[in-house]
């Protein structure tokens, strides 16, 4: 990873990243990430060099405490040894949203995979970016497959639908930072914001 220092830092208590996923093919589970951290790199308010964004997948919830520890075990999400979900995105044109879907390398295990998900921008200026990302991630892409067809009340389908809000404040972090401290630098730029 490059070590250029982004320049706004993402407020996770203004941020959310739901999702919703297919049950037993009638119905879908609504979930959510709690932990997550990110950056982005603007240059004069209209073109994006970089975008990542990393999630704690221990904090998933789904609103059932026995599918979600099932979750993180091996047979899944293997939160022992993979504890985080990355999103990058390169090199995005601002003008060009929301008419055409931004490329995101999303990684998931040991798995990439280019996902194309739609990027409307709800405010953008010199303090504050903020953005609403929708799409659908394919998770038998990324080598996730249900392995328990004894439990069918917590299966989970393949397609996951992505409903994320993301709020930045300007501040600077090294990339490889995130997930250090995650709300420590962005709670301090969004406090310091609002006085």
């Amino acid at each position: 990873m490059e070590s250029r220092t982004c320049n706004y830092v993402l407020s996770p208590e203004r941020s959310q990243i739901n999702f919703t996923i297919t049950h037993l093919v009638l119905s879908k589970v609504s979930g959510q990430f709690r932990n997550f951290s990110g950056c982005l790199s603007l240059n004069d308010e209209e073109f994006v060099d970089r975008a990542l964004l990393r999630i704690d997948v221990s904090s998933v919830q789904t609103g059932n405490s026995v599918r979600d520890r099932n979750l993180m075990k091996k047979g899944y999400f293997n939160t022992s040894e993979y504890r985080y979900i990355e999103a990058e995105a390169r090199e995005v044109d601002l003008k060009q949203l929301p008419s055409k879907p931004v490329n995101f390398n999303i990684r998931i295990k040991e798995i990439e995979e280019i996902v194309p998900l739609n990027v409307l921008i709800i405010s953008v200026n010199r303090e504050k970016i903020e953005l609403r990302i929708t799409g659908k991630i394919r998770t038998q892409d990324f080598g996730l497959r249900w392995q328990s067809p004894l439990k069918p009340g917590l299966m989970i389908g393949s397609e996951a639908n992505l409903s994320i809000f993301l709020s930045f404040f300007r501040g600077e972090i090294i990339p490889e930072n995130l997930g250090n401290t995650p709300s420590l630098s962005s709670s301090t730029r969004a406090s310091s914001h609002r006085r």
